[in-house]
């Protein structure tokens, strides 16, 4: 390849990674309803929300279970 193409080759691999790294560096929509017009169900969003709060629950009632359980064992070997 001659010197020119080899230029041309190079401006257009570099003109094509700074454009394409500018779409990878935008912001992604980070949840809905930000710069979006996306508008949820209140019943299936009231009902996520249960869901939730009872899966937290259940996870702290698990933490100190076994909080509880390792308090035991230690109890125990002194």
């Amino acid at each position: 390849m001659t010197l020119v193409k080899l230029a041309k080759c190079f401006l257009v691999v570099s003109l094509l990674a700074t454009t394409l790294s500018a779409a990878a560096i935008a912001k992604p929509n980070g949840y809905p309803g930000e710069n979006s017009t996306y508008n949820p169900d209140p019943v299936e969003e009231a009902k996520r929300k249960a869901d939730r709060a009872k899966r937290i629950e259940a996870r702290k009632k698990r933490r100190e279970e076994k909080r509880l359980e390792r308090l035991n064992r230690k109890n125990r070997s002194n």
